[in-house]
């Protein structure tokens, strides 16, 4: 809740020059599509007669067409820069240029978020909004690359611009759409009474893809635990009793390592070296992020994806149940469509002159 205004934000040592509207409009032909590709134009509402030529062009030769305006929500336009020869590429062509430079576009955009959190930083601490909070590439999925007259868009994440059901098929298949499940199987599953700590594992899977990944790691370690605790209070109960479960789940409240030495003596089971070292460093920044206030950046996040992978398996580890072992690990590349993949092929950072956009080199982690 700010009126239009121009500001600047100050980030690693670079002023943005930041405007802040409150009167855009989109103008969309044909149909309103979530990737917003019918959009024919953005900024303040005009009368059809007032609209760039090549619009008015296309309305008076496609009248069946129609359009719809949209109001926008506040719209933040950053003053930056980008590559003049990938931009000459733009201008040669919008629609055609190559892979390369739609990921150097995606990762241009993706370098602004944190100028936009930091302005809504400042919103937030001055006026305790209960509903504005700093966004990810899921939040903020569409962008808007503008010089004088050419603009470019970039979509950030693939499966915010899904407006059907996709396509998959092999070399030698007809393609059809994808279906994890069908009617009779998601009946079933309805009933389905999940494990200890299974939900809180799916909110941290959830939270990757959301940029959430200081609670993407809250959660993961949570769901360990959780499931550390049930199956140790099951086994105790089972070859001891009831009591002697709680006994020892009141006892170790606060000693992990004692419940988890007490699963591998109960089952005959050493946890894995590597599952191990995984759990502890995941702990450990779990511990970083709820008692130290750190908050994982988009910087970090392959430390968090590390965490929630691993956390994955040492879960199946934990709960030793191979068919839900199969539903979490089964068809990964096909519930990868739609992600940001192309993270880590590019890299941005920002400094005193601003934004800079470069290649990852090969084999760098």
């Amino acid at each position: 809740m700010v009126n239009t205004a121009q500001t600047s934000v100050v980030v690693d040592g670079h002023s943005f020059a930041v405007g802040i509207e409150n009167e855009t409009f989109e103008l969309h032909l044909g149909c309103v599509s979530d990737e917003k590709k019918y959009v024919a134009y953005q900024g303040p509402l005009r009368q059809v007669e007032q609209l760039p030529d090549t619009i008015q062009d296309i309305l008076r030769q496609r009248p069946e067409l129609g359009y719809l305006w949209r109001k926008c929500k506040t719209v933040v336009k950053i003053a930056s820069r980008c590559n003049e020869d990938v931009w000459r590429k733009v201008e040669q062509d919008v629609a055609a240029h190559g892979p390369s430079v739609h990921l150097y576009l995606q990762e241009l955009c993706r370098a602004h978020i944190s100028i936009v959190n930091k302005l809504v930083r400042g919103y937030r601490l001055s006026t305790y909004d209960h509903f504005v909070f700093e966004v990810a590439p899921w939040d903020v999925p569409i962008w808007h690359i503008q010089r004088e007259g050419t603009m470019a868009s970039s979509l950030l994440v693939p499966y915010k611009g899904w407006d059907d059901r996709i396509m998959f098929g092999g070399p030698s298949e007809i393609p059809g759409e994808i279906q994890f499940i069908d009617a009779p199987q998601l009946q079933h599953a309805v009933g389905y009474l999940p494990s200890k700590g299974e939900l809180e594992l799916l909110d941290a899977i959830n939270f990757m893809e959301r940029g959430n990944y200081s609670d993407a790691v809250r959660r993961i370690t949570t769901a360990i635990e959780v499931i550390v605790e049930a199956e140790v209070y099951r086994l105790i109960k089972e070859s001891n009793s009831k009591k002697a479960a709680e006994t020892f789940i009141k006892s170790t409240r606060a000693d992990f390592s004692r419940r988890v030495k007490k699963y591998e003596q109960l089952t005959r089971r050493t946890l894995p070296v590597g599952h191990a070292n995984e759990l502890r460093a995941t702990r450990k920044l779990r511990h970083r992020i709820v008692h130290g206030g750190h908050r994982v950046d988009p910087g970090e996040r392959g430390t968090a994806q590390r965490a929630v992978d691993t956390g994955r398996w040492i879960f199946n580890w934990f709960e030793n149940d191979e068919s839900r072992k199969q539903v979490r690990e089964k068809k990964l590349a096909l519930r990868s469509l739609g992600r940001e993949m192309s993270i880590g092929l590019f890299r941005s950072e920002i400094s005193a002159d601003g934004v800079r956009v470069f290649p990852e080199p090969l084999g760098a982690q």
